[in-house]
């Protein structure tokens, strides 16, 4: 059997559909000589008898009636493949994957997921939490389009556009005397239960806590170390300490836990920044990293 095209296909359907040669002619904006030729040439390629026709009148065979439903089956999902390869050059469809650090979940994670969204419906989006050396390790691999992570990447491959810069706060028992402070000065801190980022998980956090405590001269009495800021949020909630978190662990709303102004110095802040790979990078990657930086910035 030899090949046919969507052309005889189209052809052939419109025949079907009108069972008059003239109307279907009209209808595909063509003359009728060619439109039966084309039938002809359907015949003739698939060696079957697709329609009776005479001079008063056009009908299926039975062959004509069951490759009729393939017929327009095939049309119809050309035309969603050729609307589907459209939409994701455009940027409108396909999936994109973003890797977080835990600390990214409380506020900026949220608002990402709805903005993205908000501005490409038809895209598939999956946030994942993660810690930063496994987001390079994802973007490296190209498991993962982009990752929040707290500090650049100096993979010369990924590109790190810093996205938030934000002042420490400290979290304390709304009943804590240092609670009654505005600022609290980190001289304050001296000999007060802290908690405080692991040394094995706490990553940024942990250099940035480590950092401000050799600077600024300060011993706080560390009673607890973990790794996410949720965790040591609910710690404060049980008064077993106090702790500097990100501004936006305030939006956590803990009862009995209050954010507090610091006198820190401003070089110590907390950072988040957009990695990806940029010769990856589609219309949609390019989509959602707009997306992804205007919200950061709205916040």
């Amino acid at each position: 059997m030899s090949s046919f095209d969507f052309n005889h296909l189209r052809c052939f359907v419109a025949v079907a559909e009108e069972l008059n040669f003239r109307r279907a002619a009209d209808r595909l904006n063509m003359t009728q000589p060619p439109l039966t030729r084309q039938i002809q040439l359907l015949e003739q390629r698939t060696g079957l008898k697709l329609l009776d026709r005479n001079t008063r009148q056009v009908r299926l065979t039975p062959a004509g009636a069951d490759f009729l439903n393939s017929a327009t089956d095939i049309l119809e999902r050309a035309e969603r493949a050729v609307l589907s390869a459209r939409q994701a050059e455009r940027g409108e469809t396909g999936a994109v994957v973003l890797g977080f650090v835990p600390s990214a979940a409380i506020t900026f994670v949220p608002h990402i997921v709805a903005a993205v969204a908000r501005d490409r419906p038809g895209a598939s989006f999956r946030p994942t939490e993660m810690m930063s050396y496994e987001i390079i390790e994802g973007l490296r691999s190209g498991r993962l389009d982009f990752g929040l992570t707290r500090s650049e990447s100096p993979a010369p491959e990924i590109e790190s556009v810093r996205v938030v810069s934000e002042p420490f706060l400290l979290a304390a028992p709304s009943d804590h005397p240092l609670a009654r402070k505005t600022p609290v000065r980190i001289a304050d801190l001296n000999g007060v239960d802290f908690l405080g980022y692991s040394d094995e998980r706490g990553g940024f956090l942990r250099n940035v806590q480590s950092a401000v405590f050799a600077a600024m001269d300060v011993r706080p009495n560390i009673r607890h170390e973990v790794s996410q800021t949720q965790t040591i949020i609910g710690l404060v909630a049980q008064r077993l300490g106090v702790a500097l978190v990100p501004a936006s662990a305030s939006g956590m709303h803990l009862p009995g836990v209050v954010f507090c102004e610091t006198d820190l110095p401003d070089r110590f802040r907390s950072t988040l920044y957009l990695a990806s790979v940029p010769r990856r990078h589609t219309a949609l990657h390019s989509a959602v990293r707009d997306t992804v930086i205007r919200t950061m910035a709205a916040l």
